[in-house]
């Protein structure tokens, strides 16, 4: 059975409105139907691009409940929140990339590490600097999507979500010749219409467990601190392309887990069973 018909049965079963259309500006219209595809358009004038640009993560209680209520519905193989927990393995994604300042310093660090990570590209970041999304892929890391304009997608219509989506993945393959596997949301926040979105261009949804909260810079103590206190097997920790703190401790994270017992794997190794 195809996802958007498990999706529409789940929308019935749990009287939710999370599936209704969502309302839209005429210049959001408008750009849709000129097929924003790719380029995609950053439309900074428009009220309601602007909210969904705005960046606030999602309530992680509400995270919670959402896959619980996707795992009722034996939906939860199209989102992955953790991997198996044999084994002490945790996986390191980067977010909201690339950046010419953070991005070849992260890459020389991990490298030098032999630590493997995912890195979770915006689309219009991509655009700008192609040399850093190339420095990144031949290096081996994985490249996966984040939208093109980081937008909240539960704030678009479904197919600005779809489109969302699908112009980072035009923009990651002509870089890379690869097409994204693995997409994130902004901010986590999701609904089912998302979901559908990631889907349909071929991508698993990856969340986290772990969330220092590097985007604010808290200083190197607290970030490590917070980085460290709840790791647990089969984590996947959530991490910035842009933060100055997340440099500074990054050597120093892999270190105090390596010491506990940790490996970094792939997302790939970290969901095998």
């Amino acid at each position: 059975m195809m996802l958007h018909t498990l999706l529409a049965a789940f929308l019935v079963s749990a009287h939710t409105p999370i599936g209704a259309p969502k309302q839209v500006s005429p210049k959001h219209r408008e750009a849709v139907a000129f097929a924003r595809v790719n380029p995609a358009k950053m439309l900074k004038t428009d009220p309601l691009w602007v909210d969904a640009s705005r960046e606030v993560h999602a309530d992680q209680g509400r995270i919670d409940q959402q896959l619980r209520r996707l795992a009722q519905a034996e939906l939860d193989r199209y989102v992955v929140r953790r991997g198996s927990r044999k084994g002490q393995k945790l996986s390191l994604t980067f977010d909201d990339g690339p950046h010419p300042d953070f991005t070849p310093k992260l890459v020389k660090i991990l490298k030098d590490a032999k630590i493997p990570a995912t890195f979770f590209m915006i689309g219009h970041m991509a655009d700008t600097y192609p040399d850093m999304v190339k420095l990144v892929a031949s290096n081996g890391f994985e490249i996966a999507n984040h939208t093109y304009s980081h937008v909240t997608l539960t704030k678009l219509t479904n197919s600005e979500a779809d489109i969302e989506y699908r112009a980072t993945n035009d923009i990651l393959k002509k870089l890379t010749g690869k097409t994204p596997r693995y997409c994130r949301p902004p901010g986590g926040d999701f609904d089912l219409n998302v979901l559908e979105a990631g889907y349909a261009s071929g991508m698993s949804t990856v969340l986290w467990t772990d969330d220092p909260g590097d985007y604010n810079n808290p200083g190197d103590e607290i970030l490590l601190e917070t980085e460290t206190v709840r790791l647990s097997p089969g984590g996947i920790v959530l991490l910035h392309d842009g933060s100055q703190d997340t440099l500074d401790t990054l050597m120093k994270f892999i270190t105090s887990c390596r010491r506990r017992g940790f490996e970094f794997v792939t997302l790939d190794e970290l969901r095998k069973k």
